[in-house]
């Protein structure tokens, strides 16, 4: 089946790059159609693994700090109040951001392995590069930063582990992680 796809849409050089862009883009656009009430339904699923170690590994291996503030962001939503005083609200929408950024990138990693699916192996070897260089770093960023800022909201408003964040009509409501 994938030979005969292939034999009708022969994706190389600059279709096959452009492929992937469109699929990156829908990607973004189909994540960001996403509420915040679903993201902290998808929440759970994100949570770090133990081998993670809350994303110190990323640390460990990786050096993310040294890296990660020059990662372009295209999100709309403002970091900078991070280094403020901030409040349960807008601690809340950032972990709920982080999750919606780190499932774009998934998205994204596996729209392109599927076109790899349609693609001639020269071609699928530059894909799988793009891929890894445009979205893994990313989802290291957000596996990295996700368990701190859970960390800082429930330390700063005394909240006790398992805490997700339903974003409903404007309001934060807490529901205990199952």
């Amino acid at each position: 089946m994938i030979k005969l796809i292939r034999s009708f849409i022969p994706l190389q050089g600059w279709k096959a790059g452009l492929v992937i862009i469109i699929s990156q883009i829908a990607a973004s656009v189909i994540v960001n159609l996403l509420s915040y009430r679903t993201l902290s339904k998808i929440l759970p699923v994100l949570k770090p693994f133990s081998w993670e170690k809350d994303g110190d590994i990323y640390e460990k291996l990786f050096h993310i700090r040294a890296w990660k503030d020059y990662i372009p962001s295209v999100s709309a939503f403002d970091k900078k109040n991070l280094s403020m005083n901030p409040d349960k609200a807008y601690l809340s929408k950032f972990i709920l951001e982080s999750v919606r950024a780190e499932l774009c990138h998934v998205t994204a990693v596996l729209f392109g392995l599927l076109i790899c699916l349609i693609t001639p192996d020269d071609t699928r070897r530059k894909i799988i590069i793009w891929i890894i260089a445009m979205n893994i770093p990313c989802i290291m960023i957000q596996r990295f930063n996700r368990p701190r800022l859970e960390k800082i909201l429930f330390r700063l408003h005394g909240y006790t582990g398992g805490i997700v964040r339903f974003w409903e009509d404007g309001k934060i409501r807490n529901q205990e992680r199952t």
